[in-house]
């Protein structure tokens, strides 16, 4: 089936560099930013406060869920308002603080040089849940298209977000592999739209029992490169 495949697409937060840090990192930058321009907000939340009170705002809209971008700057727009600041003066500046270092991720060592190859038998590709931009983090002269949830209102497992690549890159779903660390969203959620998937299991993780077992499953890139030249 493999011999189908003529354009990857890729998850990106925990598949190409890890998250985790790359998220506590812009928001301890964003923090400190407003500690020094709107004082207010930090004397009375500290950053754990204020991540419990963002997640108590992403249930006021089930749009939150798809778009991360909304969330964040209404989110703001909301704490400015709460301490007596015009959230039209602090709104775009603060999200923007928070989205280049959003942006600041260190890759695992096998991605670049793998997407590298890559790129020259493939189409590649990204299909996203989060706010990562591949022109930003440096990936943007080696992905053809890039789809993020905002952007077709449907976030992964969705099968509307896959349907919507497919459509973009112009080929059926059988030819396109999907590549991501996540068992639900990325392998069974593709696999559920036509796709063929790769699961990355980087850290050993166990499969969930309620899926079917993968067929296929790689360490990283590298190992993915091998699959595909069998």
């Amino acid at each position: 089936m493999l011999d189908k495949v003529t354009v990857i697409a890729f998850d990106l937060d925990d598949t190409l560099w890890p998250c985790l840090p790359v998220i506590r990192h812009a928001e301890e930058t964003l923090y400190r930013w407003l500690q020094q321009n709107y004082p207010r907000i930090t004397e009375r939340h500290d950053p754990a406060a204020m991540v419990t009170l963002r997640h108590e705002f992403s249930r006021r809209d089930d749009r939150y869920r798809v778009d991360m971008t909304a969330l964040r700057r209404e989110f703001l727009g909301f704490l400015a308002e709460m301490h007596d600041y015009q959230a039209a003066d602090m709104v775009d500046e603060a999200f923007d603080v928070f989205f280049q270092a959003r942006q600041q991720v260190e890759f695992y060592d096998d991605v670049l040089p793998s997407l590298e190859r890559l790129s020259r038998r493939f189409r590649l590709g990204a299909i996203s849940n989060g706010n990562a931009s591949v022109e930003h983090v440096g990936l943007g002269h080696l992905f053809e298209h890039s789809l993020g949830a905002a952007e077709v209102q449907a976030a992964k497992p969705d099968p509307r977000i896959y349907g919507h690549f497919a459509e973009r890159v112009g080929v059926e779903p059988v030819q396109i592999l999907y590549v991501g660390d996540h068992p639900h969203y990325d392998v069974a959620g593709s696999l559920g739209a036509g796709y063929q998937a790769v699961w990355v299991n980087r850290d050993d993780s166990t499969w969930p029992q309620d899926l079917d077992e993968p067929r296929y499953q790689v360490r990283d890139l590298e190992e993915l490169e091998a699959l595909l030249a069998e």
